[in-house]
């Protein structure tokens, strides 16, 4: 059926009232459609066939007389106007669904666009082809302009006594179609000079030379006086970030501090009031947490119409509500947490058991996303083990835990010895999509929560420590290169094809590297490599900010064929991935060095990224002084702040043996006690 025309999809067959025309408006339709071909080409083909489909199914005309449409003066007519009326209707609907895909990309959200990092991961495949993707040709609009100029063209002719079919009728036609060509050959000139001035302009900006590499600094020892005030100084940001979203954005996902309101990425469940939680609990800011505690008591909606992230909300929601919790014993937010929980749930109902990426909170409907061919991403799917083993262990409720290893066993078994694993599979065949594989974008936290639930659950579960191993193995075999310019870097894999780039996200795998070296997972010579790289892939991560002309970071760097660093996205989020390796190799090595590039990284970003209602990440940093993107992340106050605070904090602030964060920096207790059979309701 065409849009526009009221019809249903009904039972096709053929209206003998089509085939009883006179000669006259056959010949019109014949007209109409060859002039319909002619000037849109393959589109027009395709909107004949619609319109064919359409005349058949007896719900066309449903509010047309049958003489109206099949004889008589007439009979062009109204072929013509029900013509332009379901072109118009057919175009309106691809403008509009072009639209919202527009929007989608542009806002990148968790619900119905992308979350941020599906957008690394496209934006990636962008760099790493080496060109982004052209737009695709105005057709719907010229189409809709060859069909409203051919109808008035038929009302004009026969308005002068015109008949169809007849010369002028023609030539105004003929007219129509030339205009049509050079206004379609002025546009698409014009579209090809802008085209051109803005690659001409990225890559002028591109050409623009990273700042000379230099030796980073060695490290300063610090008395406690100036780590005290350095700490105090992290406090403050907190709490002018908090400060502004309370003024401008309450009860909304996240502040926009240029235009000073509130958006929602996460569905409204105020993704910024649940990622501080524990941040300003640890931070001493108590009546900043009780404020946003009352929040969570009254003001959280748990059936909004949205299509949230299964992935963003575990690790954001979950995991804010449970470590909140083990922070305080609210019973509140245990409650929360469950409530949460419940309503994904119906995610994992696949023939696989590995769940879907998204489902709406109001229908329960769970999808996977066309542009993943409906596929299940590793880093989606492989990190919801953290927040639903605990969720079990403090609730008694198994479910929740036998569905989240459940994903991690099927790998295990299914693959087994592997330990690198591509980035899509299939939850309805169990088989991977495709064979990309990355620990960047839709790949890291898989890879973090293998590691980290071998720590969670006290060391016992040995194959969570083999898979992380055998997968770092790999890793350091086939991925981690170094450049000409001596950036060791860790690349990524198609198939059998090296692509030499590196997201900002990549920079946690140092973090985790020493982590693991620390607690025991792997030692001996081969936790010297495992150091090793992790101090050499750390330096990289400073590199990527000290080299540019803002001293921010861009999202994604490049090293052609192993050559020399240069950007990719050059935008920066005010990502806490580098500030999180500084705080696991200090913790670690105990190299001072590593507090002072977090400092130096935190002044940047409050030299760029601070402004009067809160902080925003920057749209292109090789400028020296940034346009801001009007977006305060949440997981800048979950994440970036917390570790630059424990980063200037004592030991005790936190305690590797007893407690394990989570990819946004939740902190969750180690389980010392196994589940037990007996808490469970229903086990997999």
């Amino acid at each position: 059926m065409l849009p526009g025309t009221g019809g249903g999809v009904g039972t096709r067959r053929r209206d003998a009232g089509f085939w009883q025309g006179s000669m006259r408006g056959r010949r019109g339709t014949v007209l109409a459609i060859a002039t319909l071909v002619l000037l849109g080409g393959g589109w027009s083909l395709f909107l004949y066939s619609n319109l064919v489909d359409a005349e058949e199914s007896s719900d066309l005309h449903l509010h047309v007389e049958e003489g109206r449409r099949s004889t008589g003066e007439g009979g062009l007519r109204q072929r013509l106007a029900l013509l332009e009326e379901g072109i118009r209707g057919l175009a309106s609907a691809h403008l509009e669904e072009a639209a919202d895909l527009e929007a989608r990309a542009e806002t990148g959200s968790a619900g119905e666009g992308l979350t941020l990092r599906q957008k690394v991961f496209v934006e990636g495949e962008e760099v790493a082809e080496g060109s982004a993707q052209s737009p695709p040709p105005p057709v719907v609009q010229t189409a809709q302009e060859v069909v409203a100029q051919a109808v008035e063209a038929s009302r004009q002719a026969q308005g002068t006594g015109g008949e169809p079919g007849r010369p002028d009728l023609a030539l105004e036609v003929q007219k129509a179609a030339d205009a049509m060509r050079r206004r379609r050959g002025a546009e698409a000139a014009e579209k090809r000079r802008q085209r051109m001035e803005e690659r001409l302009a990225e890559r002028a900006r591109a050409a623009v030379p990273l700042r000379p590499r230099r030796d980073p600094p060695n490290g300063t020892v610090l008395t406690p006086a100036e780590l005290t005030a350095r700490r105090k100084e992290v406090e403050d940001a907190m709490l002018h970030a908090w400060q502004g979203y309370v003024t401008f954005a309450w009860g909304h996902d996240e502040l926009c501090p240029i235009s000073q309101t509130g958006k929602d990425d996460f569905g409204g469940l105020g993704a910024t009031i649940v990622d501080s939680l524990d941040t300003l609990r640890m931070m001493g800011f108590t009546e900043e947490y009780e404020r946003a505690l009352g929040w969570v008591r009254s003001g959280l909606n748990l059936t909004v119409d949205f299509n949230a992230s299964v992935f963003e909300t575990t690790i954001r929601v979950v995991g804010g509500f449970l470590a909140a919790y083990e922070l305080t014993g609210d019973e509140v937010l245990l409650k929360r947490s469950l409530q949460v929980a419940e309503r994904l749930l119906p995610a994992y109902d696949t023939p696989t058991g590995i769940p879907y990426g998204t489902i709406n909170l109001k229908t329960l409907a769970p999808r996977n996303p066309k542009w993943a061919s409906k596929a299940s991403s590793l880093a989606e799917f492989g990190t919801h083990q953290l927040e639903w083993y605990k969720l079990s262990a403090l609730s008694g409720d198994r479910r929740f835990a036998d569905l989240a290893e459940h994903s991690i066993r099927y790998l295990n078994e299914q693959f087994p010895g592997q330990g690198l694993m591509p980035l899509f599979l299939s939850p309805s065949t169990g088989k991977f999509t495709s064979r990309r594989i990355s620990l960047g974008a839709l790949g890291d936290s898989y890879y973090e929560y293998l590691l980290k639930m071998w720590l969670l659950k006290g060391k016992t579960d040995d194959m969570y420590r083999a898979m992380w191993e055998q997968a770092m193995d790999e890793m350091l075999e086939k991925l981690v290169l170094n450049s000409t310019e001596g950036h060791m870097y860790i690349a990524e894999l198609d198939r059998k094809t090296v692509r030499h780039k590196m997201d900002h996200l990549v920079c946690f795998v140092p973090g985790m590297l020493a982590l693991g070296v620390h607690s025991g997972a792997v030692g001996g010579e081969k936790g010297e490599r495992y150091m090793a790289v992790a101090a050499g892939v750390t330096e990289t991560c400073w590199h990527m900010y000290d080299r540019q002309a803002s001293g921010l970071s861009p999202e994604i760097v490049t090293f052609r064929a192993g050559g020399a660093m240069r950007d990719g996205g050059a935008y920066n989020l005010l990502r806490p991935e580098a500030v999180e390796a500084f705080w696991y190799m200090w913790r670690v090595t105990r190299d001072w060095k590593y507090r002072d590039w977090g400092w130096a990284v935190f002044q940047t970003m409050q030299r760029h990224g601070r402004k009067e209602a809160g902080f925003s990440g920057v749209k292109d940093v090789r400028e020296a002084e940034p346009t801001p993107d009007d977006t305060q992340q949440s997981f800048v106050l979950a994440e970036t702040f917390k570790y630059l605070w424990l980063l200037f904090s004592e030991d005790t602030s936190f305690d590797f043996e007893t407690t394990v964060l989570n990819t946004e920096a939740h902190p969750l207790k180690v389980v010392r006690q196994p589940l037990s059979a007996a808490d469970t309701d229903t086990q997999r």
